[in-house]
């Protein structure tokens, strides 16, 4: 999965895509020690979790994301338009949310 498929890089996160033949998308969150301790990365987990929850996502992919340092400082306003960015990028955004993500870029 990480050596193939496009990636796509942010200030917060790092995301690489593939597509599936399944009709959900799958989706994997990677946060490293350089992020902090257990609480700081947990926290990062959530806050990306959160923020792709209130993100629609098209049907038939497979999706890492990978936390950067910053990840668990910031609120998740910030990493949900991070997220959106990334997932506009990639074209995997939901149609429903294409357009309110224009808007923020």
């Amino acid at each position: 999965m990480l050596a193939s498929g496009g990636t796509y890089i942010g200030q917060l996160a790092v995301m690489k895509a593939v597509p599936n033949s399944l009709e959900l998308s799958r989706v994997g969150f990677i946060v490293s020690k350089k992020v902090g301790g257990a609480v700081e990365r947990n926290r990062a987990k959530r806050i990306l979790r959160e923020s792709l929850r209130t993100t629609g996502l098209k049907q038939g992919w497979d999706i890492v994301f990978i936390a950067r340092a910053k990840a668990a400082t910031v609120k998740c306003a910030e990493m949900e338009r991070v997220v959106k960015h990334l997932l506009g990028k990639a074209q995997i955004l939901s149609k429903a949310n294409e357009k309110t993500s224009s808007k923020t870029d």
